[in-house]
């Protein structure tokens, strides 16, 4: 049986959500990857803007609650797919992923920095996105799907 993008999406999830928790890189590499680089006339006024106002104390906020509201959205997800998926694999761990989920966006939605949610990264990490991965391989494991 070959592993599908399907199989792959709760992994793959925790470690785009991991990410978000990551809050001053978010900030301070704010599309440095390409789009700042490449010097777009048309699209480089406006990222600048963006970043600027991402990093100012007094436009912070409404940026904060945007960014609390996307790792909220994908922790939910992880909780679905967790759910329906790893729950015949290990009830015991997939049900302690949820509770810890359900906690982790309790302090994501108390969250009044960047800093804040950056202290959640450890939690989530070691909480969700190990657990989670351990679930995935024990469902490989039990698929019968080779990995490489």
């Amino acid at each position: 049986m070959p592993l599908t993008l399907a199989d792959i999406t709760p992994v793959a999830l925790c470690i785009a959500t991991q990410d978000l928790f990551d809050a001053k890189r978010f900030q301070s590499n704010f599309c440095d990857n390409i789009l700042l680089r490449m010097k777009d006339e048309y699209l480089e006024p406006s990222i600048v803007r963006i970043k600027r106002d991402l990093n100012s104390s007094i436009t912070e906020k409404k940026f904060l609650e945007g960014h609390k509201a996307a790792i909220i959205s994908n922790i939910d997800k992880i909780i679905g797919l967790v759910a329906s998926r790893y729950a015949r694999v290990d009830l015991k761990s997939a049900e302690g992923v949820v509770a810890e989920a359900k906690e982790l966006i309790e302090k994501v939605m108390l969250a009044n920095s960047f800093e804040d949610i950056a202290r959640l990264e450890p939690v989530f990490r070691s909480k969700i996105t190990l657990s989670v991965y351990s679930m995935f391989i024990e469902y490989l494991r039990m698929s019968k799907i080779q990995v490489i």
